[in-house]
Protein backbone atom coordinates (compact mmCIF):
# COMPACT_ATOMS: atom_id res chain seq x y z
CA UNK A 1 0.00 0.00 0.00
CA UNK A 2 0.99 3.53 -0.53
CA UNK A 3 1.57 5.65 2.01
CA UNK A 4 0.06 8.75 0.69
CA UNK A 5 -0.92 12.23 1.56
CA UNK A 6 -3.06 15.00 -0.18
CA UNK A 7 -2.34 18.79 0.43
CA UNK A 8 -4.56 21.32 1.89
CA UNK A 9 -3.87 24.84 1.02
CA UNK A 10 -6.32 26.54 2.87
CA UNK A 11 -8.68 25.70 5.64
CA UNK A 12 -11.67 25.99 3.78
CA UNK A 13 -10.85 23.52 1.47
CA UNK A 14 -9.96 21.07 4.76
CA UNK A 15 -13.70 19.36 5.13
CA UNK A 16 -13.84 18.22 1.49
CA UNK A 17 -10.11 16.68 1.16
CA UNK A 18 -10.50 15.41 4.75
CA UNK A 19 -13.43 13.21 4.45
CA UNK A 20 -11.41 12.21 1.12
CA UNK A 21 -8.48 10.98 2.76
CA UNK A 22 -10.20 9.65 6.05
CA UNK A 23 -12.17 7.44 3.11
CA UNK A 24 -8.92 6.43 1.47
CA UNK A 25 -6.84 6.03 4.76
CA UNK A 26 -4.56 9.14 3.28
CA UNK A 27 -2.99 12.10 5.76
CA UNK A 28 -2.77 15.36 4.79
CA UNK A 29 0.03 18.36 4.20
CA UNK A 30 -1.42 21.68 5.45
CA UNK A 31 0.32 24.85 3.38
CA UNK A 32 -1.57 27.78 4.25
CA UNK A 33 1.29 28.10 6.99
CA UNK A 34 3.58 29.32 4.53
CA UNK A 35 1.42 32.43 3.71
CA UNK A 36 3.02 34.83 5.18
CA UNK A 37 -0.26 37.02 5.92
CA UNK A 38 -1.05 34.34 8.09
CA UNK A 39 2.59 34.41 9.91
CA UNK A 40 2.02 37.81 10.58
CA UNK A 41 -1.36 37.92 11.85
CA UNK A 42 -3.17 35.74 14.36
CA UNK A 43 -1.24 32.47 13.45
CA UNK A 44 -2.18 31.12 17.21
CA UNK A 45 -6.20 31.55 16.35
CA UNK A 46 -5.61 29.70 13.41
CA UNK A 47 -3.63 26.95 14.45
CA UNK A 48 -6.83 26.74 17.00
CA UNK A 49 -8.99 26.59 13.98
CA UNK A 50 -7.14 23.79 12.45
CA UNK A 51 -6.65 21.53 15.54
CA UNK A 52 -10.30 21.89 16.18
CA UNK A 53 -11.35 20.92 12.48
CA UNK A 54 -8.64 17.86 12.46
CA UNK A 55 -10.14 17.00 15.94
CA UNK A 56 -9.80 12.65 15.75
CA UNK A 57 -8.83 12.85 12.25
CA UNK A 58 -6.78 9.31 12.15
CA UNK A 59 -4.08 10.23 9.01
CA UNK A 60 -0.60 11.11 8.89
CA UNK A 61 0.09 15.49 9.08
CA UNK A 62 2.86 16.98 7.56
CA UNK A 63 3.31 20.93 6.81
CA UNK A 64 4.84 23.20 4.32
CA UNK A 65 6.61 26.04 5.79
CA UNK A 66 7.20 29.68 4.47
CA UNK A 67 9.41 29.51 1.05
CA UNK A 68 8.33 33.04 -0.51
CA UNK A 69 11.48 35.31 -1.30
CA UNK A 70 13.43 33.38 1.66
CA UNK A 71 17.05 32.86 0.81
CA UNK A 72 18.50 30.75 3.66
CA UNK A 73 21.95 30.49 1.33
CA UNK A 74 22.16 34.38 1.44
CA UNK A 75 25.52 35.78 2.25
CA UNK A 76 23.81 38.79 3.61
CA UNK A 77 23.46 37.63 7.24
CA UNK A 78 20.31 39.95 7.85
CA UNK A 79 18.49 38.27 4.95
CA UNK A 80 19.37 35.13 6.52
CA UNK A 81 18.04 35.99 10.11
CA UNK A 82 14.71 36.43 8.41
CA UNK A 83 14.65 32.90 6.87
CA UNK A 84 15.66 31.59 10.18
CA UNK A 85 12.96 33.45 12.19
CA UNK A 86 10.17 32.08 9.87
CA UNK A 87 11.40 28.68 9.72
CA UNK A 88 11.28 28.18 13.47
CA UNK A 89 7.88 30.06 13.69
CA UNK A 90 6.87 27.11 11.09
CA UNK A 91 8.58 24.54 13.49
CA UNK A 92 6.51 25.91 16.74
CA UNK A 93 3.49 25.76 14.47
CA UNK A 94 3.77 21.85 13.18
CA UNK A 95 4.55 21.25 16.95
CA UNK A 96 1.69 22.36 18.16
CA UNK A 97 -0.68 20.83 14.98
CA UNK A 98 1.13 17.18 15.70
CA UNK A 99 2.61 17.30 11.98
CA UNK A 100 6.14 15.40 12.60
CA UNK A 101 7.76 16.08 8.79
CA UNK A 102 8.15 19.91 7.52
CA UNK A 103 8.69 20.97 4.13
CA UNK A 104 11.08 23.93 3.25
CA UNK A 105 12.44 25.24 0.06
CA UNK A 106 16.66 25.77 -0.17
CA UNK A 107 15.91 28.58 -3.06
CA UNK A 108 18.86 28.41 -5.18
CA UNK A 109 18.97 30.55 -7.81
CA UNK A 110 20.54 29.24 -10.70
CA UNK A 111 20.76 32.73 -12.85
CA UNK A 112 23.77 33.84 -10.84
CA UNK A 113 26.31 31.38 -12.95
CA UNK A 114 29.23 32.28 -10.98
CA UNK A 115 30.93 29.12 -10.05
CA UNK A 116 31.94 30.57 -6.67
CA UNK A 117 28.05 31.18 -6.01
CA UNK A 118 27.14 27.64 -5.54
CA UNK A 119 30.52 26.91 -3.91
CA UNK A 120 29.59 29.54 -1.33
CA UNK A 121 26.05 28.85 -1.04
CA UNK A 122 26.47 25.08 -0.45
CA UNK A 123 28.87 25.82 2.92
CA UNK A 124 25.97 28.58 3.89
CA UNK A 125 23.22 25.89 3.73
CA UNK A 126 25.27 23.60 5.72
CA UNK A 127 25.65 25.97 8.26
CA UNK A 128 22.33 26.75 8.13
CA UNK A 129 20.65 23.67 8.07
CA UNK A 130 22.72 21.91 10.88
CA UNK A 131 21.27 24.44 13.19
CA UNK A 132 17.39 23.84 11.93
CA UNK A 133 17.79 20.18 11.99
CA UNK A 134 18.94 19.94 15.53
CA UNK A 135 16.34 22.42 16.56
CA UNK A 136 13.81 20.10 14.51
CA UNK A 137 15.12 17.28 16.37
CA UNK A 138 14.30 18.22 19.71
CA UNK A 139 10.60 19.05 18.72
CA UNK A 140 10.51 15.46 17.22
CA UNK A 141 10.17 16.88 13.95
CA UNK A 142 11.81 15.72 10.52
CA UNK A 143 13.17 18.91 7.75
CA UNK A 144 12.47 17.82 4.46
CA UNK A 145 14.07 20.08 1.58
CA UNK A 146 12.39 20.01 -1.60
CA UNK A 147 13.83 21.37 -5.00
CA UNK A 148 12.42 24.17 -7.08
CA UNK A 149 14.84 25.86 -9.27
CA UNK A 150 17.81 23.85 -8.70
CA UNK A 151 19.21 22.42 -12.35
CA UNK A 152 21.11 19.05 -10.77
CA UNK A 153 19.62 17.14 -7.51
CA UNK A 154 23.51 16.84 -6.25
CA UNK A 155 22.98 20.30 -5.17
CA UNK A 156 20.52 19.65 -2.78
CA UNK A 157 22.50 16.26 -1.78
CA UNK A 158 25.15 17.95 -1.52
CA UNK A 159 23.63 19.87 1.27
CA UNK A 160 22.18 17.27 2.96
CA UNK A 161 25.31 14.77 2.98
CA UNK A 162 26.86 17.85 4.49
CA UNK A 163 24.09 18.49 7.43
CA UNK A 164 24.14 14.60 7.54
CA UNK A 165 21.10 14.51 10.04
CA UNK A 166 18.61 12.14 10.87
CA UNK A 167 16.09 15.38 10.80
CA UNK A 168 17.07 16.46 7.44
CA UNK A 169 15.95 14.64 4.71
CA UNK A 170 14.65 15.30 1.02
CA UNK A 171 11.80 16.16 -0.44
CA UNK A 172 11.34 15.68 -4.77
CA UNK A 173 8.44 17.73 -6.50
CA UNK A 174 8.99 16.47 -9.77
CA UNK A 175 6.84 18.89 -11.50
CA UNK A 176 9.77 20.96 -10.17
CA UNK A 177 12.05 18.46 -11.58
CA UNK A 178 10.64 18.73 -14.87
CA UNK A 179 10.17 22.29 -15.42
CA UNK A 180 13.32 23.58 -14.06
CA UNK A 181 16.13 20.76 -14.90
CA UNK A 182 16.69 19.40 -18.56
CA UNK A 183 17.81 16.04 -16.50
CA UNK A 184 14.75 13.41 -16.44
CA UNK A 185 12.92 12.91 -13.16
CA UNK A 186 14.22 9.18 -13.32
CA UNK A 187 17.49 10.54 -12.47
CA UNK A 188 16.54 13.17 -9.57
CA UNK A 189 14.69 9.78 -8.01
CA UNK A 190 18.19 7.67 -8.54
CA UNK A 191 20.27 10.62 -7.47
CA UNK A 192 17.98 11.94 -4.39
CA UNK A 193 16.46 8.27 -3.10
CA UNK A 194 19.17 7.44 0.19
CA UNK A 195 17.53 10.67 1.62
CA UNK A 196 14.12 10.91 -0.23
CA UNK A 197 10.90 10.76 2.55
CA UNK A 198 8.74 12.67 0.65
CA UNK A 199 7.06 13.21 -3.03
CA UNK A 200 4.91 15.84 -3.85
CA UNK A 201 3.02 14.46 -7.31
CA UNK A 202 1.36 16.52 -9.82
CA UNK A 203 1.68 16.20 -13.51
CA UNK A 204 2.84 19.18 -15.71
CA UNK A 205 3.06 20.49 -19.19
CA UNK A 206 6.48 20.96 -19.00
CA UNK A 207 6.53 24.46 -19.33
CA UNK A 208 5.53 25.97 -16.52
CA UNK A 209 4.95 25.20 -12.58
CA UNK A 210 1.00 24.38 -13.18
CA UNK A 211 -0.10 21.51 -11.22
CA UNK A 212 -2.50 19.45 -13.04
CA UNK A 213 -4.36 15.80 -12.09
CA UNK A 214 -1.97 12.78 -12.79
CA UNK A 215 -3.83 12.07 -16.00
CA UNK A 216 -2.69 15.31 -17.33
CA UNK A 217 0.23 16.87 -19.06
CA UNK A 218 3.78 15.49 -20.12
CA UNK A 219 4.72 13.21 -16.97
CA UNK A 220 4.71 9.05 -17.29
CA UNK A 221 2.98 8.78 -14.07
CA UNK A 222 2.23 5.17 -13.63
CA UNK A 223 6.10 4.50 -14.42
CA UNK A 224 6.88 6.81 -12.14
CA UNK A 225 5.44 6.02 -8.78
CA UNK A 226 6.20 2.35 -10.02
CA UNK A 227 10.29 3.78 -9.69
CA UNK A 228 9.45 5.57 -6.66
CA UNK A 229 7.55 1.91 -4.89
CA UNK A 230 10.69 -0.23 -6.00
CA UNK A 231 12.78 2.36 -3.92
CA UNK A 232 14.42 0.42 -0.35
CA UNK A 233 12.69 2.87 1.71
CA UNK A 234 9.38 4.03 -0.58
CA UNK A 235 8.57 7.89 0.14
CA UNK A 236 5.37 9.15 0.91
CA UNK A 237 3.27 10.52 -2.05
CA UNK A 238 1.70 13.60 -1.56
CA UNK A 239 -0.84 14.94 -4.21
CA UNK A 240 0.00 18.48 -4.39
CA UNK A 241 -3.20 19.50 -6.63
CA UNK A 242 -5.25 22.21 -6.79
CA UNK A 243 -8.92 21.21 -5.91
CA UNK A 244 -10.78 18.16 -5.01
CA UNK A 245 -11.62 17.01 -8.85
CA UNK A 246 -8.10 16.84 -9.94
CA UNK A 247 -7.42 14.68 -6.55
CA UNK A 248 -10.11 12.33 -7.54
CA UNK A 249 -8.98 12.09 -10.83
CA UNK A 250 -5.51 11.30 -9.39
CA UNK A 251 -6.23 8.37 -6.77
CA UNK A 252 -6.76 5.43 -9.48
CA UNK A 253 -3.11 5.69 -10.12
CA UNK A 254 -2.61 4.88 -6.01
CA UNK A 255 -2.57 1.44 -3.96
CA UNK A 256 -4.69 2.59 -0.85
CA UNK A 257 -6.73 1.05 1.72
CA UNK A 258 -10.47 2.30 0.02
CA UNK A 259 -12.62 2.93 3.29
CA UNK A 260 -15.67 4.29 1.59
Amino acid sequence: MDRALISCERLSDLPVLQAIAESHGMGLELQEFADPNILDGDWRAHVARYRKALAGFPGELTLHGAFLDLFSGSPDRQVVAIARERYRQNLTIAAELGAHVINFHANYLPLIDDPRYLTGWIERQIAFWHTLAQEAGTLGEMIVLENMWEPDPSILRRVLEGVHSPHLRACLDVGHARVYSKLPVEVWIDSLSPLLILTHLHNTKGTEDIHQAFNEGVLDMPTLLDKLRALPRPPMFCLELPDAASVQASLQYLCLDRRG
